[in-house]
């Protein structure tokens, strides 16, 4: 059963195929930046050239305790003030549903279940089945608070060359056996040109690592442009086009607490399944230039729309 809510958008995701684990085979080695006052010029063009950037430290112990205490709260309360909340599909096994949803066949293409409101079960057993969660920093001054940091808005602009302004919120979370997020493009699921600057944010809350699903990278393939996703697991890039890329290609981005990664919205990533028992939560924002605006006709194939991604992502979120 579930609790009916007028304005939140609640989905049960469907269960997925397990993914190779070799897609995510990937090195450790990076260099992190040692804190806001260490994003030089060098740094920026190290961005530009690899398609993303970890600042260590980018928020306080404090902060990022707010922030944890914040999201906690949403996915505990009975009238979350967020956009939408999307749950894990294997809390159907604790729903009044017929059966739980069946594991799909190997290709199947995957879409999640809007449901009436918020699963009627125990908040605590239902909390820990939170797989996303979207526009909240109005209500929630933790997490206004990361979105809008000085020095971070700083660093965007010199990277979209004028001052950046926030488009997407989403906390992303990863339950014990959470789902993998295949590899994609975040440029593939909005409706900005592709000549668009798109950066993206991604916040550790809690220590992410190959184990419980930290961000795994292709450096410079955002300078590759556009690769044609399909509507599998996820909106994702296709396996095997992953598959073709190597092992020392790819790279794995362990971070802990209050680490923050800068990323191009080209730039292909993806994050594998939780092996752990406990939660993995990140926060992640997008942003672009002032002056960037979506695609107003995208049906009508008006030029700079982002179907060089394929067609099969509309209305996909990311």
């Amino acid at each position: 059963m579930t609790v009916p809510s007028s304005k939140l958008k609640v989905v049960l995701e469907p269960a997925i195929e397990d993914h190779d684990p070799a897609l995510y085979h990937a090195k450790v080695e990076y260099a992190p930046v040692a804190g806001w006052e260490a994003v030089d010029d060098a740094r920026i063009e190290e961005y530009r050239t690899r398609g993303f950037l970890v600042i260590r430290q980018a928020f306080s112990a404090s902060q990022i305790e707010a922030a944890r205490v914040a999201l906690e709260s949403i996915t505990r309360s009975e009238a979350p003030q967020c956009k939408s909340m999307v749950y894990e599909g294997t809390i159907a096994g604790h729903l009044q549903h017929p059966c739980p949803p069946e594991r799909p066949k190997p290709g199947a293409r995957t879409r999640g279940e809007v449901l009436e409101g918020l699963p009627r079960i125990d908040a605590g057993l239902r909390a820990g089945y939170v797989r996303k969660i979207s526009d909240f920093c109005a209500a929630y001054p933790p997490l206004q608070a990361l979105a809008t940091q000085g020095e971070m808005l700083s660093v965007l602009g010199r990277i979209v060359g004028e001052p950046a302004v926030l488009f997407q919120e989403m906390a992303l979370v990863k339950p014990p056996g959470g789902r993998e997020k295949p590899w994609h493009q975040d440029h593939a699921y909005f409706d900005y040109p592709l000549e668009t600057p798109i950066v993206g944010v991604w916040i550790a809350i809690d220590q992410v690592d190959v184990e419980n699903g930290c961000m795994v990278v292709l450096p410079g393939g955002h300078l590759q442009g556009p690769r044609l996703h399909f509507m599998r697991r996820d909106y994702q890039i296709c396996d095997s086009d992953m598959q073709q890329v190597t092992e020392q290609q790819r790279l794995a981005l362990p971070m802990e607490p209050g680490d923050l990664l800068l990323f191009d919205g080209k730039l292909p990533h993806g994050t594998p399944t939780n092996k752990t028992a406990g939660q993995r939560w990140a926060v992640q924002y997008h942003y672009v230039g002032e002056r960037a605006r979506v695609v107003e006709n995208k049906e009508a194939g008006e030029e700079g729309d982002s179907r060089p991604f394929g067609s099969e992502g509309k209305n996909a979120t990311c």
